[in-house]
């Protein structure tokens, strides 16, 4: 009993005897217990020290126990004592794992500041990939711009998402259009959760303020986090709408016995959520004029609203639809070209190189 207050054995022995009998004379306890004269003298040394042990002044002296009710107070300090120490030691347990997911976040996460910055890293992570490259491309971009064509390699499979209001940007629908390429699929989305810059499913960029104010980004490395991040591109990009653009070598003529090629991309354009206007700065032609052909989709199409017009063209698959999203590519065991870490933050889609 007494073991668990901090006492000895031979302390417990002697106090459990003691107290049973009331009080007890030294050869008595030393005949009840068989314990040796040195054992006993420490033992009613130590319980005197506690206060759990008290002698007389009879002759032969005789040594009284205190009363439970002393060791029952002790034991409710000691539990007391024991909170305490529980209490201390979640607080250090707390601060030591605040200190191990700050070390582990330390490579995992990786702060760019400045719109220079943002752009070396961009355009040094554009140039390394090996595998795969997917964005998620939403306005204001600040870092590298969708018309300058910065390219990744050839042979790299690039998927990129718009929000519609990137593509009223003026420029952005042509250079997709001259870059488009067989290993590449552009789609479109009204609106997009984040911007995501990712390659070879080793690191991803985003940005770090929400309103784009300040051009401060974050690279996030192989992380659950990355893994939530890929995993919000391919929820998304499942419902996002293909973008059909018009080839250079293109012509006007009828297309699948259905529509030209420009049609489609007007189609696909009107689909896609851009307004008239912005279509018309596409086509370099007026408005009325992009009203006009909409008009006539819609006869052909024996319709009488833009929305029945987007049905029946969903229908009669008159423009190609999403291709099977790919298999993820294997993450690498490592970003980049082997240059170590890259810190990398927001940027705009390029569009593929030209074939």
């Amino acid at each position: 009993m007494l073991t668990a207050l901090g006492a000895t054995e031979t302390e417990d022995r002697v106090y459990c005897f003691v107290a049973t009998t009331v009080s007890a004379t030294w050869a008595e306890i030393r005949s009840a217990t068989g314990l040796s004269a040195g054992d006993i003298r420490s033992s009613l040394a130590g319980l005197h020290q506690r206060g759990l042990v008290s002698q007389t002044n009879d002759d032969p002296v005789r040594y009284v126990a205190s009363s439970p009710g002393t060791v029952e107070a002790m034991i409710s300090n000691r539990l007391r004592e024991l909170r305490e120490a529980q209490e201390v030691l979640d607080l250090l347990a707390d601060k030591r794992r605040a200190a191990q997911l700050s070390g582990e976040a330390a490579g995992v996460f990786e702060v760019v500041h400045g719109q220079q910055a943002l752009r070396h890293h961009v355009l040094h992570l554009l140039h390394t990939a090996r595998s795969e490259v997917i964005n998620m491309v939403k306005p204001p971009v600040i870092a590298v711009q969708t018309s300058e064509g910065a390219l990744p390699g050839d042979a790299i499979r690039n998927r990129a998402i718009f929000e519609t209001g990137a593509l009223e940007v003026p420029g952005t629908l042509d250079a997709i259009r001259d870059g488009m390429a067989s290993a590449s699929d552009v789609r479109v989305h009204t609106k997009l959760p984040v911007k995501m810059l990712a390659i070879d499913r080793c690191v991803a960029l985003i940005p770090l303020a929400p309103d784009d104010a300040v051009p401060v980004g974050v690279l996030i490395h192989p992380s659950a986090m990355l893994d939530a991040l890929l995993a919000l591109f391919e929820h998304v990009w499942d419902s996002a709408v293909a973008l059909h653009m018009v080839d250079s070598g293109e012509v006007s003529g009828a297309a699948d016995g259905a529509l030209s090629a420009e049609d489609k991309q007007l189609l696909s354009l009107l689909l896609a959520g851009l307004t008239d206007e912005a279509i018309a700065a596409h086509f370099r032609i007026s408005v009325r004029t992009v009203q006009r052909k909409v008009h006539a989709l819609m006869e052909m199409a024996s319709v009488r609203t833009r929305m029945q017009l987007a049905w029946e063209a969903a229908r009669q698959d008159w423009l190609p639809g999403p291709t099977a999203s790919p298999s993820p590519v294997p993450r690498p065991r490592s970003p980049g070209s082997g240059a170590g870490p890259l810190r990398v933050v927001d940027s705009a889609w390029p569009p593929p190189r030209r074939r």
